[in-house]
Order: structure tokens, then sequence, then C-alpha cells
């Protein structure tokens, strides 16, 4: 196999290393059910590999997160968070990469919690 602009070939030991990104502000609203909310607060997620791994939430909606996190998650995997008037609230990763977590609620945040949980965050 061809390594692309190289010329060189890949061996059965070579590894094409990609990176997830975060989606363009254009895309990610076609793919998001709700609108999502700039905020920058910190927190901490709890997992079943993880014990209190600080994280900042930069955005967020009813329906999940997006937040700036040292630790590594694996897609599919369930985190738990701390959130400001709202409790204990659990969400299955997204994607995850260059120190960002995306994440989905199990349950969606009511409206009237989320209006307080933003009101209460500006």
């Amino acid at each position: 196999m061809k390594r692309p602009g190289s010329g060189g070939t890949l061996t059965g030991e070579q590894r094409v290393r990609i990176t997830p990104t975060m989606p363009t502000e254009a895309r990610s609203q076609e793919r998001r059910a709700l609108p999502r909310q700039s905020v920058l607060f910190r927190t901490v997620l709890v997992g079943s590999e993880i014990e209190g791994e600080p994280a900042e939430i930069t955005n967020i909606a009813r329906s999940g997160f997006l937040a700036r996190t040292a630790v590594s998650r694996e897609k599919g995997s369930s985190v738990q968070l701390d959130m400001p008037r709202l409790g204990p609230i659990i969400a299955t990763v997204v994607w995850c990469g260059n120190g960002l977590l995306g994440a989905h609620f199990h349950k969606p945040i009511a409206e009237d919690a989320f209006a307080d949980l933003l009101h209460g965050l500006s």
C-alpha cells in the first residue's frame, strides 16, 4: 500500500494514526437535535476507569456537552459529571481526542432546569 504523498509503502507493522477533530460549526449544528450554549465552567468527570478527572465544559445543550480534559475515553463509554444546580448527570462519550470530549446525556436536561443552569452560570 502506498503512503499518500510519500512514494513509499506501508508494511503490515506501520499504521496511519487518525486523530478525531472537532466538527465545523455548520456541520455540527445540522447534526444536533438541540442548540448548544457557549459556557465555561469547571467540573469533574467520573467513570469506571477514572476518578475525579478535572474538565472544563465549553459548551452545553440539554442533550450533551463538549469538555476540555486530559482524560481519554472510548466512544460509547459512560462518564458522570457534577453539574451546578443539577447534581450528577450521566452521559455517553460520542467522540474524544486532542484534549476534547463530546458526550450525549442519557436523559436530556429538562427545559426549566437547563434555563436555571444557564442563569446560574451567567
